[in-house]
């Protein structure tokens, strides 16, 4: 490997430092995975599961038709099937949180707004590397693994120039309550640019998407979600810099920037019927072409990620990484009631808004590593300061007798409490080699955490103040709060021979409850007096701690892999909604997990070959002393895909199935799984290569597990039908890719 490779493998996942996981679905167990702790590292030196998803997997999902969470969720095991919609929210990894990252920047924030996945064009993506189960070596956010995006970067030598060119389209075209919709067709054009010298070298690219309208498998458009939001008739743009200069063998730096830009523009939105009725259930909702909003959905987001490697720091190899990101998220309006006793609103009457997010974080972490004979220590620190904001923008009752059709703004109110938080994190592991066939890793991290909360009066008794139907409303004190945790992980693999490995270990890993939805809550009465609220000084907030045991075989020979776990977590407390505020409740209750994830490929020929993989899972909460199934609306079913296929290098082509099991609680809520088939294909032309694909082969009606989820969230206030989103119909997409 060149020095300048060998300086980006240490730079690239830098949040990958300090415990290096590897599984890949590869041709032998010394298949190299990009570390950041000075060397590159084989599979037959790791102690964990670990995905590695590469450019070439992700472009052939894409090319059926499916955004880059929807691709994730068929190429990583352990990882829920997409939504299909603009949210990943309740998409776990082996049932619990993600934490998320673009080149070890977390995309995570306090206020658990789940557009992770919102994030970057599948264009600017060279590969994604996806740690399966808690760790101790990231912060909060990653008890259930870690999803690490890594961008394209440019290479020396002369200046290449990338363009994609895709079409997606169902060919539908409904008469829906008296009007034709739109067509479906969506588009998108991409092209990138990059080259220079060893020294200096860059990349910059754009990529434009534009989608339609979603048909479920009967021709009718998909009902347009209100909770949080979908992608029809959506821009988006992403715009991504990244300069590496390299003044010598030793140093590197790099600059990445990123501006996204994700908008809804339609006029398509779900008619409540008069008086938005269809709410409460009285009238069936329709789909209307008359919305009249100004300000529609959206995610925008702008990054900037510096970073800088030196092989010789202190006699250590020394990695740094600073990093900003600054965000806004915007709802759609969704009806409250906010009646509360008040004689001017009666309970059939609601009140539309829309919240916007707005989260701003810096953070920065070092890392020191260095190798002895047979033991490597990494040790290190990190730190990061976010403060959040939420407003909402309330309409007034035109909104309502228009049945959520026609918004004119009536004023803005807060909408959670402003959350100010800071984040230090030490850390530091080891790597043992015992001798040549018996390796042990281990390491501690110290997280301390501390929030401050601004005082905060109900969003209903903003509301009522600014109709001027209250004179005065009580306030619900904010504060200060913090908290920390010690977690741990230790790790140990055994070579039986060249072509497998057992491996065992043991993480902690912890998830920090979004305060935004726990302080600021309250109970009033119809003058504005506060009768009982979830204070700071009153009610602390302690992290969700979870310890995990994974065991692990792989096996790799020239023409089949293996590789299976199975594993178990537990967390000391668990965390529920109330299904009338969606404020978060945290419960004393334990949370267990157990599955068996795995992957196997067989090769019959240099060209024929078939892949299975598959992730059985059991979720159960325990309280009162016995256990029982997890709520529905955030377990994850048991799932498995099978594919098989053709590739020459000059062409090929990928038949498809995957499934999702059944689901059912204990409360008598349910999930119900599904079967889809999808096919992709590719030729390559003398100059680039053309890609075909097909989503829903066999044009499947389903209702998507989101739509599912958002049921049981919202359906006890709200009439079911409202969140009755279909999946999307059979798809076809073409695209073109070409380097000059």
């Amino acid at each position: 490997m060149n020095k300048k490779a060998a300086l980006c493998a240490k730079l690239t996942p830098i949040a990958l430092a300090l415990f290096t996981h590897s599984a890949y679905a590869a041709e032998n167990l010394d298949t190299m995975i990009v570390t950041a702790n000075g060397v590159d590292t084989a599979i037959s030196d790791v102690a964990a599961t670990m995905w590695v998803v590469d450019q070439e997997q992700i472009e052939r999902e894409i090319s059926t038709g499916a955004d880059l969470k929807v691709a994730l969720g068929r190429l990583i095991p352990g990882y829920d099937f997409g939504g299909e919609s603009r949210t990943n929210t309740s998409q776990n990894l082996r049932g619990r949180t993600a934490l998320i990252m673009i080149d070890g920047v977390s995309l995570n924030s306090t206020r658990a707004v789940s557009r992770q996945l919102e994030s970057i064009s599948p264009f600017n993506v060279a590969r994604v590397e996806v740690l399966s189960g808690a760790t101790a070596i990231y912060g909060a956010g990653a008890s259930g693994g870690i999803i690490n995006i890594i961008t394209k970067k440019a290479e020396s030598g002369e200046t290449i120039t990338e363009l994609e060119i895709g079409a997606s389209s169902g060919f539908n075209s409904s008469d829906t309550s008296g009007f034709k919709t739109s067509d479906d067709l969506s588009k998108n054009i991409a092209v990138a640019v990059s080259g220079g010298s060893e020294k200096l070298r860059g990349r910059l690219s754009t990529s434009y998407e534009s989608t339609g309208a979603n048909y479920d498998a009967n021709g009718d458009m998909v009902l347009p979600d209100i909770t949080q939001t979908d992608l029809q008739f959506n821009d988006t743009i992403d715009i991504m810099g990244n300069v590496e200069y390299q003044p010598d063998d030793k140093q590197l730096l790099s600059v990445t920037a990123q501006y996204y830009k994700s908008a809804q523009d339609t006029n398509y939105a779900a008619d409540l019927g008069t008086n938005s009725l269809g709410a409460l259930g009285y009238v069936d909702i329709t789909i209307s072409d008359e919305l009249d909003l100004d300000i529609q959905p959206s995610t925008e987001r702008l990054m900037l990620n510096v970073q800088y490697s030196n092989e010789d720091v202190l006699d250590h190899n020394f990695l740094a990484q600073t990093y900003y990101r600054n965000e806004s998220i915007q709802f759609f309006p969704f009806p409250s009631n906010i009646a509360d006793g008040s004689d001017l609103l009666t309970s059939a009457t609601y009140v539309f808004s829309a919240s916007l997010q707005k989260t701003e974080t810096i953070g920065a972490k070092v890392v020191f590593s260095k190798a002895f004979d047979n033991i490597k220590l990494n040790h290190g620190l990190d730190a990061q300061l976010e403060s959040s904001t939420a407003t909402s923008t309330y309409y007034d009752q035109t909104a309502t007798s228009s049945g959520g059709l026609t918004f004119n703004k009536q004023g803005e109110i807060d909408r959670y409490p402003d959350i100010d938080t800071q984040k230090i994190g030490l850390f530091s592991q080891a790597d043992w080699g015992v001798n040549q066939d018996l390796k042990v890793s281990g390491g501690l991290r110290y997280q301390y955490v501390s929030h401050e909360v601004s005082d905060f009066v109900g969003t209903a008794q903003q509301i009522l103040l600014d109709y001027g139907y209250l004179s005065s409303a009580d306030t619900i004190e904010g504060g200060k709060t913090d908290y920390s945790e010690l977690v741990a992980n230790i790790g140990t693999i055994y070579t039986i021979n060249n072509n497998q490995q057992l491996w065992a270990n043991l993480t902690q890993g912890f998830e920090l409850p979004d305060p935004s939805k726990y302080y600021g809550v309250g109970e009033y009465d119809g003058s504005g007096n506060l009768t009982s609220s979830v204070s700071v000084d009153d009610n602390s907030l302690d992290a969700v701690k979870t310890n995990s045991l994974e065991l692990g075989w792989r096996l790799s020979k020239p023409k089949y892999d293996v590789q299976i776990a199975t594993y178990y977590s537990l967390s000391d407390k668990t965390t529920s909604y109330d299904s009338s505020t969606l404020a978060i409740i945290v419960n004393d209750d334990q949370k267990r997990i157990y599955g068996i994830e795995g992957q196997a490929n067989y090769r019959f020929t240099d060209n024929w070959y078939t892949g299975f993989q598959a992730h059985l899972i059991k979720s159960e909460t325990k309280s009162n002393g016995s256990w029982s199934a997890l709520a529905a609306e955030t377990a994850s079913p048991s799932s498995a895909l099978i594919r098989g296929g053709f590739d020459n290098f000059d062409y090929g082509a990928e038949l498809q199935w995957q499934t999702l099991a059944d689901y059912s609680d204990d409360a008598g809520e349910e999930l119900n799984g599904y079967s889809l088939m999808h096919f992709s294909s590719y030729y390559a032309l003398p100059f680039g290569k053309i890609s075909f694909g097909i989503q829903n082969l066999l044009n499947k009606d389903y209702y998507t597990t989101w739509s599912q989820r958002a049921q049981i969230y919202y359906g006890s206030s709200l009439s079911e039908d409202l969140f009755a989103y279909k999946g999307t119909s059979r798809t076809y997409a073409v695209s073109y890719n070409a380097e000059f």
